[in-house]
């Protein structure tokens, strides 16, 4: 069994040696506000190593015609081990904090497809090689033309790669230049096809126009400004710099009479009114900071949205740890300190009921534990938030979810919650 894994600094390598400088392998804050919560790795990098750990040019080297296919699963993170895992003579598994995340089948025969999609789009790139070079030389050059195509030119920022299917056949010749071409099936789709051509080499690949967060909110109604504007306790929100947290505080602004506390921790609030009061906080570590808060703006509504990445189909005992973390250890700590103070409380619950999932299976038990605890000044609001658009949510397949306040507008029950109605 091979293991290996990637630093950063070969990430910024194979930027420089690709040209692929997609900020999604590079840049730390980028990386964070994706679907990932982090950087990931260059899909072609990852090959590349493997093929050098599995020494792919003894296994190909023979053969007149062959066929690698390759099929990403997950993305592949920086810093954390990589574990080939060999099925058989010409089946591997790559596996990445317990989970499959890439296969690769080694095959004697070449695999082209058989159908013929016109394509629309085209890259062209003159190149001249060493003519000692050998098969894996040629296929990384290959990989490093595929990065970059795909990462910087089409689809470019918001791109993911699916799967790679090398074919090599001796007694064919494509072309003495690298083309390359795309077309994307359908425009429902994510989905693109792409075809590289250069000697005796044809890489087919597919790739998709990875998801990103549109926000276009509607005007909110007179009704709900005025319960905005009416309330007259101070507030705290707690993870206000995205998500529902964010679209609370761009809700309140219009309350300037109170003191909002917002807090964030990577992404930096942009509001900038008068009675707003922007902190920075891990809510991990600076709990310390929140008590000050309550003491000092007490009666105060805290608003709690900190979330981590939320993995909905998944289970593990990492996740676990984590999200009973934010979900359960911390807001419980909270709720025993407001005890003393005249505080009201909200706390989003999910309409996910599936205990074989780390993030519902934690919020149901804490929306559990909350409503069996006697309070004495503090009010806990707990509300079950159906899916809404937040990057949290972000889908290959266009969801079409509703902005958090389109509910608010609507639903009464929300609105007896959010505003603590009686």
């Amino acid at each position: 069994m091979l293991k290996f894994s990637i630093s950063e600094k070969e990430g910024i390598e194979f930027s420089k040696l690709s040209g692929d400088y997609n900020k999604i392998h590079l840049d730390d804050l980028y990386g964070y506000n994706s679907q990932f919560n982090q950087k990931i790795c260059h899909g072609c990098l990852v090959i590349i190593k493997v093929f050098i750990l599995l020494k792919i040019e003894k296994l190909i080297n023979d053969f007149l015609e062959f066929n690698i296919s390759i099929n990403f699963t997950n993305p592949f993170y920086y810093k954390k081990k990589i574990v080939i895992k060999k099925i058989n003579n010409n089946r591997y598994i790559l596996v990445q904090n317990g989970e499959a995340s890439a296969q690769i089948i080694i095959s004697n025969k070449s695999n082209l497809s058989k159908i013929i999609i016109p394509f629309k789009k085209k890259f062209q790139a003159r190149i001249k090689l060493n003519k000692k070079y050998q098969n894996f030389e040629k296929i990384s050059i290959l990989l490093c033309y595929l990065s970059k195509y795909v990462g910087v030119i089409y689809p470019g920022e918001n791109s993911l790669i699916k799967s790679i299917s090398i074919n090599f056949i001796k007694n064919k010749f494509f072309n003495n230049n690298i083309k390359i071409f795309s077309r994307k099936i359908d425009k429902r789709l994510p989905l693109i096809k792409n075809e590289i051509f250069f000697e005796n080499y044809k890489i087919e690949f597919d790739t998709l126009d990875r998801p990103k967060l549109k926000l276009k909110f509607k005007p909110i109604s007179k009704e709900i400004k005025n319960k905005i504007t009416s309330i007259k306790d101070n507030l705290l929100i707690i993870g206000a710099s995205s998500g529902i947290g964010n679209d609370i505080l761009q809700l309140f602004k219009f309350n300037k009479k109170i003191k909002i506390i917002a807090t964030y921790y990577k992404n930096k609030i942009s509001l900038a009114n008068r009675n707003i009061i922007k902190k920075r906080i891990d809510i991990k570590k600076d709990l310390k900071i929140v008590f000050n808060i309550i003491k000092k703006y007490t009666p105060i509504i805290i608003y709690y949205f900190p979330t981590p990445k939320i993995y909905s189909n998944k289970k593990n005992n990492l996740l676990d740890r984590l999200y009973n973390k934010f979900y359960f250890d911390v807001p419980i700590k909270i709720l025993k300190f407001a005890e003393n103070y005249n505080v009201k409380f909200f706390y989003p619950s999910t309409i996910y009921d599936d205990k074989l999932l780390s993030y519902s299976s934690i919020k149901n038990k804490a929306e559990k534990k909350f409503m069996k605890i006697q309070l004495n000044n503090t009010v806990l609001n707990v509300l079950k938030i159906r899916e809404v658009n937040t990057k949290q949510n972000l889908s290959i397949l266009n969801k079409n979810l509703p902005n958090f306040r389109d509910l608010l507008n609507k639903d009464k029950i929300y609105q007896k919650k959010i505003f603590f109605l009686d």
